[in-house]
């Protein structure tokens, strides 16, 4: 009776193991949709497709498609740069095509282009603007490199050297001459911008295609970066400190892959067909701990080698003959990192104060920047005091 009571109770056991196990397994679901624009109803690639309030999320493909773990009763967020984000509610495996809408705010943005300004929706040329609350995220010295990544057709090639310069590309690398852009900084047309303080940019739009060459003429032939600086607003005073403090650190490891003096012994047997003269004694790969030059009499020993009785008679100074001297240098077992010793951490700072304000007669804007970057090479540097008045 007991041995029936307990069978049937590892049964029971059993059932309720094997449901609960089915009920995990079944919990987690594959939800897959596809995403596309409310403008043109093409896939929307690489929107971004994320549980709520979890960190779990993938994108989209090519396609615009999407394959995601989760359950029923999930709330997905789907969000993509131009577009108002949207959230979804997961009813289903299939949640089947999502439409995104198009961010309407972004065309009502007033944008410079030449000697006027236009609504953003009403401009039918090639025109990028950048957007300054994104460009402020990124540690800039220089005022170019507030174009890095932040508009289409655009590449910046960073120097590495403090306060150097950043080349600019509108259409690419297309040639190699000059393909340096037009720039045009308050209606004043200048060949660089790298003298202006970033937190002084108001606004920066870029005219790509051939219509800037219609404004600006054969300068403008490789694009015109326009770019507004920040004015003062009537009303009272306003003071702004702005700062940033930074470690710059170079690349670790062996950089250029260099050999230690082991290995470049070994090269070497090798190199002698592994039978022939070797460049140390001692067998291939070895390294002695001193080596000594005599007037004729080079040679290698270890770490005895000062009571080396075959060079005791080279341990002095001869003023009248200096050719008997004796030279004994102990070799550098691991090698010098000569990359680290040269490039170091380096630290980078920048301070800028910005007062405002005026009537409706007149307003100003004052800013003072001091700026210190370190270079990472050694004796390198940048230290900048820069001042801007505009009324």
């Amino acid at each position: 009776m007991f041995k029936s009571l307990l069978l049937k109770g590892r049964t029971m056991c059993l059932i309720v193991l094997c449901t609960l196990s089915s009920l995990v397994v079944t919990a987690q679901t594959k939800i897959t949709g596809k995403v596309i624009g409310a403008d043109d109803k093409q896939p929307v690639i690489g929107a971004t497709v994320k549980i709520k309030g979890t960190n779990t999320g993938v994108v989209t493909d090519v396609n615009g498609n999407f394959v995601l773990s989760g359950k029923v009763g999930y709330v997905l967020t789907i969000t993509y740069i131009g577009y108002q984000p949207k959230t979804v509610t997961v009813t289903s495996s299939d949640l089947g095509t999502i439409t995104l809408d198009v961010t309407k705010s972004t065309l009502n943005e007033v944008v410079v282009t030449g000697y006027t300004t236009q609504v953003k929706k009403d401009i039918t040329g090639a025109v990028a603007t950048v957007d300054m609350t994104d460009a402020k995220k990124i540690t800039a010295s220089t005022a170019e490199q507030v174009l890095q990544g932040q508009a289409a057709g655009v590449t910046v090639i960073n120097q590495g050297l403090p306060g150097a310069s950043s080349s600019v590309f509108v259409r690419g690398i297309t040639n190699f001459g000059n393909a340096q852009p037009l720039y045009v900084i308050d209606g004043v047309q200048t060949g660089s911008m790298s003298f202006l303080n970033p937190n002084d940019i108001e606004s920066i739009s870029v005219l790509k295609d051939a219509g800037s060459a219609a404004i600006y003429g054969v300068s403008g032939g490789n694009g015109v970066i326009v770019i507004t600086t920040k004015k003062g607003k009537a009303g009272k005073t306003v003071l702004n400190y702005d700062a940033y403090v930074g470690d710059q650190v170079p690349l670790g490891g062996n950089v250029w892959h260099l050999m230690s003096p082991t290995q470049q012994s070994q090269l070497v047997f090798q190199a002698n067909d592994a039978g022939q003269e070797t460049l140390y004694p001692g067998g291939p790969g070895t390294l002695p701990t001193y080596g000594y030059h005599g007037p004729s009499v080079p040679g290698f020993g270890a770490a005895g080698v000062t009571n080396d009785p075959t060079i005791v008679n080279f341990y002095h100074f001869d003023e009248v003959n200096p050719g008997n001297d004796f030279l004994v240098q102990k070799f550098n077992q691991q090698g010098t990192d000569w990359f680290h010793e040269i490039f170091k951490h380096a630290l980078e700072q920048s301070h800028t104060v910005t007062a405002s304000g005026g009537s409706d007669k007149n307003t100003y804007l004052y800013s003072l920047q001091y700026l210190n970057q370190q270079g990472t090479l050694l004796e390198s540097f940048e230290k900048r005091y820069q001042a801007r008045i505009n009324n």
